[in-house]
């Protein structure tokens, strides 16, 4: 999938795109619409069969990646949790699609108010101790991720060499 032609980069028009966007004065692009329109075929609903699964989910990440979003953060979620994830909320919220290649969107099903997710998997034991420090809150345990995906999502490094 190549989504993106860098042959029409022009940077500025790009950045004041997103200031627009950001200053409310233009409309985004919403992700779901934007890989459909490529071809990126996206049921409502996730395939039943566990392979298939996992194989529309990298579909979906990979078109992610292509379009300038990256999703981070993810091994805490069953397939069927990130694809809703994907599909119900991430992929419906406005954004902008770079035409540009220069960056990305960074999303993760880790928002800033699920602290306790953040903190049982993601986070090290010196950021758990200066959250504790800081706020003075029991912490949850530390837990080991229940799936080893976000190694596979793009960007990654090549599996074999």
């Amino acid at each position: 999938m190549a989504f993106i032609n860098d042959d029409d980069n022009d940077v500025i028009a790009e950045l004041e795109r997103i200031d627009r966007f950001f200053g409310g004065d233009e409309a985004g692009d919403v992700p779901l619409e934007v890989l459909r329109a490529w071809g990126v075929e996206i049921p409502k609903e996730p395939p039943a069969e566990e392979a298939a699964l996992r194989a529309k989910l990298m579909e979906i990440v990979e078109g992610m990646f292509e379009i300038g979003i990256v999703v981070e953060s993810t091994d805490h979620l069953t397939d069927a949790e990130l694809y809703r994830f994907l599909v119900d909320g991430a992929l419906l919220e406005e954004t902008i699609i770079s035409t540009g290649g220069g960056g990305a969107w960074h999303i993760s099903p880790v928002r800033d108010e699920d602290s306790d997710t953040y903190l049982r998997y993601y986070a090290d034991d010196e950021t758990r101790a200066r959250w504790h420090r800081e706020f003075g809150c029991v912490l949850p345990p530390k837990t080991k991720l229940p799936f080893d995906r976000d190694r596979l999502l793009p960007p990654h490094e090549p599996l074999v060499s």
